[in-house]
């Protein structure tokens, strides 16, 4: 009987290959959000994050790339929210998009350098409304660095 050596090789190969389910997000392409952090003229508002609310939904794959416009370091900071989120990774690349580091686990607060991005992986897991975020560096909320996340 030879049956039964096809059965054995067709289970190895079910072993050997991957399963990847439908919605398996690593393999995903995120949705890309460009978040600006600069300065403006504006004398009640001297400082931004652009744009200053983001909507998210849960599930999604999203891209978040935190980009410095700016002469001076910003930093992105949102505890409630930064809970709420599964980061995958973040990249920190050169001009010309050679990787410099890959920064995988628990997220507190991103630094950016004057003039430069880095770009963060997610997937939000948890909703909520109005949740903060921030430039935590003395005096940028004051300044207005600040704006909120909804993730639906």
């Amino acid at each position: 009987m030879k049956p039964l050596p096809i059965v054995l090789s067709m289970s190895a190969l079910m072993l050997v290959s991957p399963a990847l389910a439908a919605g398996d997000l690593t393999r995903a392409d995120p949705i890309e959000i460009v978040l600006e952090m600069g300065s403006s003229d504006d004398v009640a508002m001297p400082m931004y994050f652009k744009p200053n609310h983001l909507e998210l939904e849960t599930g999604k794959a999203y891209k978040i790339v935190l980009r410095n416009v700016d002469e001076v370091k910003h930093e992105f900071a949102g505890g409630e929210f930064i809970s709420k989120v599964f980061t995958r990774k973040i990249e920190i690349t050169t001009a010309s998009g050679d990787l410099v580091a890959e920064i995988k686990g628990t997220v507190a607060e991103i630094e950016v350098g004057p003039g430069q991005e880095v770009a963060w992986f997610f997937v939000p897991v948890q909703t909520g409304e109005n949740l903060e975020m921030v430039c935590e560096i003395k005096g940028h909320k004051e300044a207005g660095m600040f704006g909120t996340v909804t993730i639906q």
